[in-house]
C-alpha cells in the first residue's frame, strides 16, 4: 500500500478511496491530539477523592483558553494550506516551497507572543471567567505551563497542517505519535512521583504535555530544513517578504478570525458554566462529555482535511468536474459516519463515562446527560464542517468565517444563557444549545455550499500540464 500519495494519485484516483487514504493518517493524528487531554485527564482522575473532581475541571478549563491564544497563528497556518495545495496542483513546487517557510515564520512570532502573554496572565484570565478558591488556583498552574508550550504546539500541529497540503500526511502522524507515545509515559512519572522524582499532580500533567511537544516540534523542524521531505523550503523561504505575507494575510485573516471568535466563544461558553450553582460539576461533566465527543471528529478532522488537499490540487490543476464530485461525497459520507458513530456512543455512554472517572457519580451522571442530548446534533455538524473545509480548501476564508461565527455566536452562546438562566435549565439548556447550532449552522452551511464560490481557485498560476503528472 502506497503510503505518501503522489500529485497524481490525488488528482486522479478514486474519490472516497483517496479521501481515506489521505485522511486515516490525520485521523490518527487527531486521535493522538485528543490523546493529550485524555491521558492527563485518565491519570488526573485517579488522583483521590476530591481532588481528582478539581483536577479534571482544571485542565478542562483551561483547553479554551489555549485555543484562543493559538488560533491565531493557528488560522493563519490553516489560511495557508489552500495556496500550498493549489501551487501543487498546478505544478508550481517552486511557489509551494516558499510559502510554507513564510507561513512557518509568521506564524511563529504570533505564536510566541501569544505564549508570554497567556503566561503572565494565567490567573486574572480564569479568575475573570469566575472560577474561584482551589479550581482558580489550580487551572492557573496547569495553564501557565501550558501557555509556555504554544509555539511548540503550533509547530506540530500547525507544521502537519503544511505538510498534509502536499500530500504527505503520513510524517505528520509519526511525529505525533511519538509525542503522545513520550507524554503517556511521561504522565504517571510526573503526576504520581514514580522512579524517585516528587508528585507534581495537575503542574506534572503539564510538563509532560510540553516536553513531549518541544521534542516533537524539534524532530519535524529538523526533517523540513534539512531537505527531507517533500516540501524543501530554502532557508531565504523563511524570511518574511511583504508581497508573500500580505497574501497568507488575505487567506488567512478571515481563518484566523474564525478561529479566535470561535476559542473566544468557548471561553464564554465555560463562564456560562462556571455560573451556575456548581460550576465544578458543570465543568467536569463537560470536559469528559465533550471529550468523549472529540474522539468521533477524529474521523471528521481527518476526512475534512484530506477534502481540502483534494478540492486544492483540483482546483489548481483546474480540474472543476472532479471538485464538484469531491464536495458531494465528502457530504454524504461524513453525514452517515457521525450518525451511526453518534448511535453506537449513546447506546454504551455509561461503561465509556465511567472509564474516565469511575468513582464520582455525579460527575458520571452529569456527563451521560451531555451526551444523550449533544450527540442529536453530531452528524448535522458533519455537514458543518465539511461545507466549512469547502470553502477554507478554496481559500474562500471569509464565507467560512462567517458560517463559523454565526454557529457561536448568533446562535448558540445567546440560546445557551437563554435556556440555562431565563427558562432555568441550567447545564442541561447548556448542552441543548449545543444541539441545535449545530443543525441550524448545517442549513446556513448550506446556502454557501448551492453558492458554488468554492469551486474558484484563488492563485493566478497556470498548471503546467493537465491531469496526469507525478509529484517527482
Amino acid at each position: 500500500m502506497v503510503l505518501r500519495l503522489s500529485r497524481d494519485d490525488i488528482l486522479n484516483g478514486d474519490i472516497i478511496k483517496t479521501m481515506f487514504m489521505l485522511g486515516w493518517p490525520m485521523m490518527l493524528s487527531s486521535l493522538f491530539q485528543t490523546l493529550y487531554n485524555l491521558a492527563d485527564m485518565f491519570w488526573l482522575g485517579r488522583l483521590p477523592g476530591s481532588e481528582a473532581k478539581i483536577a479534571v475541571a482544571a485542565i478542562n478549563l483551561t483547553w479554551p483558553i489555549v485555543f484562543f491564544f493559538i488560533s491565531f497563528a493557528g488560522g493563519l497556518g490553516r489560511g495557508g494550506i489552500p495556496i500550498i495545495s493549489q501551487y501543487i496542483g498546478a505544478g508550481r513546487r517552486d511557489k509551494a516551497n516558499h510559502y510554507t517557510g513564510q507561513i512557518f515564520s509568521v506564524v511563529i512570532i504570533i505564536a510566541s507572543v501569544m505564549a508570554m502573554l497567556g503566561f503572565f496572565l494565567s490567573r486574572p484570565i480564569f479568575s475573570v471567567m469566575g472560577a474561584e478558591g482551589e479550581l482558580l488556583n489550580t487551572a492557573s498552574l496547569y495553564g501557565a505551563v501550558i501557555f509556555l508550550g504554544l509555539p511548540f504546539m503550533f509547530i506540530v500541529m500547525g507544521g502537519g497542517q503544511v505538510i498534509s497540503a502536499e500530500g504527505d500526511t503520513v510524517t505528520p502522524l509519526i511525529i505525533s505519535g511519538t509525542s503522545v507515545l513520550i507524554n503517556a509515559v511521561l504522565d504517571p512519572i510526573l503526576i504520581f512521583g514514580l522512579l524517585g522524582l516528587p508528585a507534581m499532580g495537575v503542574i506534572g500533567a503539564a510538563v509532560a504535555t510540553v516536553i513531549a511537544r518541544i521534542i516533537a516540534a524539534v524532530w519535524l523542524l529538523h526533517l523540513l530544513l534539512g531537505g527531507k521531505l517533500r516540501l524543501r523550503p530554502s532557508h531565504r523561504d523563511f524570511r518574511p517578504k511583504w508581497k508573500s505575507v500580505k497574501f497568507i494575510l488575505k487567506v488567512g485573516l478571515p481563518s484566523s478570525a474564525s478561529m479566535s471568535a470561535m476559542a473566544f466563544g468557548f471561553v464564554v461558553m465555560e463562564s456560562i458554566l462556571l455560573h451556575l450553582p456548581d460550576q465544578t460539576l458543570a465543568i467536569a461533566s463537560y470536559g469528559i462529555g465533550n471529550r468523549i465527543v472529540n474522539i468521533m471528529f477524529v474521523f471528521v478532522n481527518g476526512l475534512s482535511s484530506s477534502l481540502g488537499i483534494m478540492l486544492g490540487q483540483a482546483l489548481g490543476a483546474n480540474k472543476i468536474d472532479r471538485v464538484s464530485e469531491i464536495g458531494w461525497k465528502g457530504l454524504n459520507l461524513m453525514f452517515y459516519m457521525l450518525l451511526f458513530s453518534a448511535a453506537i456512543i449513546y447506546v454504551f455512554r455509561d461503561p465509556i463515562v465511567r472509564f474516565f472517572i469511575p468513582s464520582n457519580p455525579d460527575v458520571i451522571n452529569g456527563a451521560k446527560t451531555f451526551l444523550s442530548i449533544v450527540l442529536i446534533g453530531i452528524p448535522y455538524f458533519g455537514i458543518f464542517r465539511v461545507e466549512s473545509s469547502l470553502l477554507v480548501g478554496s481559500g474562500h476564508t471569509m464565507q467560512s468565517m462567517v458560517v463559523s461565527v454565526v454557529r457561536l455566536w448568533g446562535i448558540r452562546l445567546p440560546l445557551a444563557y437563554y435556556l440555562a438562566f431565563v427558562v432555568g435549565w441550567h447545564s442541561t439548556g447548556v448542552w441543548f444549545a449545543m444541539a441545535i447550532s449545530n443543525m441550524i449552522s448545517a442549513g446556513i452551511g448550506t446556502v454557501f455550499y448551492l453558492k458554488g464560490d468554492w469551486k474558484k481557485r484563488i492563485i493566478k498560476a497556470k498548471p503546467k500540464t493537465p491531469a496526469r503528472i507525478s509529484s517527482q
